[in-house]
């Protein structure tokens, strides 16, 4: 038997075959078979055809059915990411054959504008049909100014960011302090001059027409500089000794700093941090005259400045840093300077004064070419200069400095010794004589050694010839007179000197003069026989 085309009424269906002998009904056999249909898939539908819109966290059922022997299975699926089985209820029809599926879909934002589809398996085949997500959600926000809030400043904006939203926001609300201000399609907040009263809570509320408004919040602190409310001063005019105060209150945001100082030094006197209040204090001196400033700053736009000025009223006097010497030595021709430090106010008056060394009478100093006077003032302090450009011995004498104001006067006294240098024609001079001098008693000398030598050479001639006509009489000397035998001496002994016991006195034929200055002299002895023995005059060295 052939089935030329089945269809799925034949599924499950048993189809018999009976054969029998023609002409004897009861000798047949029969036997069936079980048909067998599967259905290829061919497609798989969705019950919705649009793309689905749904507000976020809201449920929606979609059902999705295949038709196809063996049953389809099916799974659930957004932009590639699987669905739950938990979330979908799956039916069966056998007969069809078919099968449906149905998805619990909850909104997310995060699939807004992804393709949620169903994928249904027959095992021979695959299909898929699906559709897209729109899913609404009330907007994020986030409220924030635009830059640093400083009193002053024209036009500052506050912003109502949106950083998620579907829809698109149409209208925002914005609110100070709970009370509704501007009600305006745009995100941004303008104050056309901001002011530190402005400080405040500033709230955007904005909507797109799902659920309820989104509400955010910025704490807007305006800054506003450093500045000086009031600045106080006890007496700016005193005496030394006294105790100055200078007093100043401030404000600003942040707390400013207060610095106070010294013009022209720049010294910082005292610093103070993040304070609403600040005071100077110290103990006057002559030199503390001058001006001042108080300086306060928190770092906003610019520092707001103060000056004044203390006058400290004192007498001249020298300044101890000064250490000027009571006498100067200075080579005739050099330049001589002279400086002195004095402090004193008010301004005081200056006078030098000259005495030389030959007057009694003290004379003003007068500038001139050689001779110049220079006055440094700084409030207190004075610079004082005298300088001689060129020296001579007439500026030899004594300087004297008097300074004097209306509260009293000082002064200082000083020698200066000008030294006059020789000059080259004098030096020439004084060179050549003592070359002169030089030279008589060069020959002087030698005169002297010449014939001195040539004394000597006399004298040596004469005890020569002395010492010749008495050699007789030596000889007899020595016989009386036998030189003791003194015993073995050692090989390394070569040399000794011995005088006689009782040594003669021998008169010289030629001098006149009796002499014992006559020694005898070992020459050599190795042995115990009578040594060798030379007789000689010490004062002439002359052997006999």
């Amino acid at each position: 038997m052939t089935i030329l085309e089945a269809s799925s009424s034949y599924h499950q269906t048993n189809v018999t075959c009976k054969a029998q002998n023609s002409g004897d009904a009861l000798d047949s056999v029969e036997g069936f078979i079980t048909v067998e249909v599967n259905v290829p898939l061919l497609a798989v539908d969705m019950d919705i055809k649009e793309n689905i819109t749904l507000q976020e966290n809201n449920e929606i059922n979609v059902t999705c059915s295949a038709r196809s022997r063996p049953l389809p299975h099916f799974t659930w699926f957004v932009s590639g990411r699987q669905i739950h089985d938990n979330y979908t209820i799956t039916t069966f029809d056998e007969t069809g054959p078919s099968g449906t599926s149905t998805l619990t879909y909850t909104g997310n934002r995060t699939d807004n504008a992804e393709r949620l589809y169903c994928v249904a398996n027959s095992g021979e085949k695959q299909l898929d049909n699906g559709t897209y997500l729109s899913i609404t959600y009330p907007p994020d926000i986030d409220v924030y100014p635009n830059g640093i809030p400083i009193e002053g400043i024209q036009q500052y904006n506050i912003s109502c960011l949106i950083l998620d939203s579907n829809p698109t926001v149409n209208n925002f609300r914005w609110y100070i302090n709970s009370e509704l201000v501007s009600e305006q399609t745009s995100n941004i907040l303008t104050i056309d001059y901001l002011n530190r009263t402005d400080t405040n809570n500033y709230t955007c509320n904005a909507t797109n027409g799902i659920g309820d408004p989104t509400i955010d919040f910025v704490f807007l602190d305006v800054l506003y500089k450093g500045s000086i409310l009031m600045l106080n001063t006890t007496n700016t005019t005193m005496a030394e000794g006294q105790t100055y105060t200078a007093y100043v209150d401030v404000e600003g945001k942040p707390l400013p700093n207060v610095t106070w100082t010294r013009d022209k030094t720049d010294a910082i006197l005292l610093t103070e941090n993040d304070v609403t209040n600040s005071s100077l204090n110290m103990t006057s001196m002559c030199e503390d005259t001058g001006n001042y400033t108080v300086s306060v700053d928190n770092g906003l736009i610019q520092p707001d400045i103060r000056h004044f000025r203390l006058s400290v009223f004192c007498a001249p006097h020298i300044d101890q840093n000064t250490n000027n010497p009571d006498e100067i030595s200075i080579e005739a021709g050099g330049m001589f300077t002279s400086e002195t430090k004095m402090v004193a106010f008010p301004q005081p008056n200056i006078t030098w004064y000259f005495r030389s060394n030959s007057s009694q009478t003290n004379q003003i100093i007068i500038s001139d070419n050689n001779v110049l006077m220079s006055y440094i003032s700084n409030d207190a302090i004075h610079l004082l200069t005298l300088t001689i450009e060129k020296t001579n011995s007439s500026h030899s004498g004594q300087y004297t400095l008097i300074v004097h104001n209306s509260i009293g006067k000082d002064n200082t006294s000083f020698t200066v010794n000008v030294i006059e240098s020789h000059s080259e024609s004098s030096v020439k001079v004084e060179a050549i004589v003592a070359g002169i001098l030089g030279a008589v008693v060069f020959i002087i000398l030698a005169a002297c050694v010449v014939n001195c030598y040539r004394k000597k050479q006399r004298k040596e001639k004469q005890r020569k010839r002395s010492w010749r006509s008495s050699s007789k009489d030596i000889d007899d000397i020595i016989k009386e007179n036998p030189i003791e035998d003194f015993g073995p001496i050692e090989p390394a002994y070569t040399s000794n000197t011995m005088y006689y016991k009782n040594q003669p006195s021998i008169q010289s034929k030629e001098t006149g003069e009796n002499t014992n200055k006559i020694y005898a002299k070992v020459v050599k002895q190795t042995t115990r026989q009578q040594p060798e023995v030379v007789i000689a005059d010490s004062d002439a060295n002359t052997k006999l």
